[in-house]
């Protein structure tokens, strides 16, 4: 026994010296059947929800034309990323199949005519989501944030599939001035590749000079990427933590069984404190880990390249469901989806994961919830997708009877990170 317990720690210590690894000597085995239920002040309630997804087009013309060629296929499109800004609420549409005619979107909210299949607005126009035209344009965004100053942070980084070869790149686009675009900055091929890359989840740290934290899910080169605004330039973060569990594969979502093994993806960051300090948490989607890192680290360059950074990363415990997307509000509470439950788990930050609450479930309205946004009236909003329809290029989505988006609501009386 006492031999085997060498073997294994020796085995773990050249996998961390070689690989540069993340040592872990005990993982504790989590059951997806333990979490406690506890509600909010109000449930969550459905806002928009949509059979598929249609677009405000030129003309009439232009909508045949896009059938006709394909350019737009109804039953391919699926929304993913979702923020707020002012009264308008932005969506992405990630070209993970051909006949997505627009990768970024937005719907005034102020339009009360209908909350059923309410038409998107290509944003900022409709030239800039040609992914044809010009490697300039929007190719295939994920995800996005916006930040205090009405900056809107586009990742253009999904590369999983032949639809595009442009490299990834990450676009500001001032939101005061209807979208301009402000700067653009090209990601290098050993950052995010543009042959199997998957820019996933951004936040955004408006301290020294501005940064962006970056998940990569591609399974060839996942970790974290760096951005400084103020040096224009990105660096990598590679460790087994932001790797897939095999404990955590598979689970089942709406009697679908999800095996593929998912590396890091969820991705959120602590507000900003009187010290200064901030964390950043994340998690891979099939793991039931979340672990923290301090944005110190994150943002010393050359601590990052020596690799001795890993010793500063901290397992913060484990939850008891895999998750997609995470988010932390103003008061460091975090928000997770909770894949298996079809629901949204609540956690403060401060006290040990053991806490974590489950405050509410519906497996007919919230089915794989993805990404979160905050408005500024202290709602927090979730987006439902059915994803593993669309990112699967084995199943064949169809247009029927039932509803696979949905953006729902609740009331938390808070704002995101970026406003304590």
């Amino acid at each position: 026994m006492f031999v085997n317990t060498l073997i294994w720690v020796y085995s773990n210590l050249c996998n961390y010296l070689l690989n540069g690894y993340h040592l872990e000597v005990q993982q504790k085995e989590m059951r997806i059947n333990d979490v406690r239920k506890v509600d909010l002040q109000s449930n969550f309630e459905v806002v928009y929800q949509w059979t598929h997804l249609n677009y405000t087009w030129q003309s009439e013309e232009h909508y045949k034309w896009a059938l006709d060629t394909k350019r737009y296929i109804p039953a391919n499109n699926a929304p993913t990323g979702l923020k707020f800004y002012q009264q308008r609420l932005f969506l992405s549409i990630p070209r993970y199949r051909p006949g997505v005619p627009a990768t970024l979107v937005s719907l005034d909210t102020h339009d009360e005519t209908s909350h059923e299949n309410p038409l998107l607005s290509p944003f900022p126009n409709w030239d800039s989501n040609d992914d044809i035209g010009s490697c300039s344009n929007l190719q295939s965004v994920q995800s996005m944030e916006v930040d205090t100053r009405g900056i809107m942070w586009v990742i253009d980084g999904v590369r999983i599939n032949n639809y595009t070869r442009c490299p990834a790149k990450l676009i500001f686009l001032d939101l005061n001035n209807e979208g301009r675009e402000l700067k653009t900055y090209i990601f290098p091929e050993k950052i995010a590749s543009q042959y199997g890359g998957f820019l996933n989840d951004i936040v955004v740290d408006e301290t020294d000079g501005d940064f962006a934290y970056i998940t990569d899910n591609s399974l060839m080169d996942p970790g974290i990427i760096v951005y400084s605004r103020r040096q224009n330039v990105s660096w990598k973060l590679r460790d087994a933590s932001m790797r897939p569990n095999p404990k955590a594969i598979p689970f089942t979502v709406d009697d679908v069984l999800f095996d593929a093994s998912v590396p890091v993806d969820g991705i959120a960051l602590t507000p900003y404190s009187h010290n200064g300090k901030k964390r950043l948490y994340y998690c891979a989607m099939s793991s039931f880990t979340i672990y923290s890192i301090s944005t110190s680290v994150l943002k010393n360059k050359p601590l990052v390249t020596s690799g001795k950074w890993r010793r500063r990363i901290r397992s913060e415990g484990e939850k008891n469901s895999q998750s997609d997307g995470i988010m932390i509000d103003e008061l460091s509470t975090m928000y997770l989806t909770m894949l298996p439950f079809s629901g949204i788990a609540s956690w403060k930050t401060d006290l040990p994961t053991s806490t974590m609450q489950l405050v509410y479930t519906n497996r007919e309205t919230m089915v794989w919830p993805d990404g979160f946004a905050f408005d500024q009236q202290g709602f927090l909003y979730v987006i439902c997708n059915k994803v593993f329809n669309y990112i699967d290029l084995k199943r064949t989505p169809v247009i029927s009877g039932d509803t696979p988006f949905r953006v729902l609501k609740t009331f938390t009386g808070t704002r995101s990170y970026l406003y304590r």
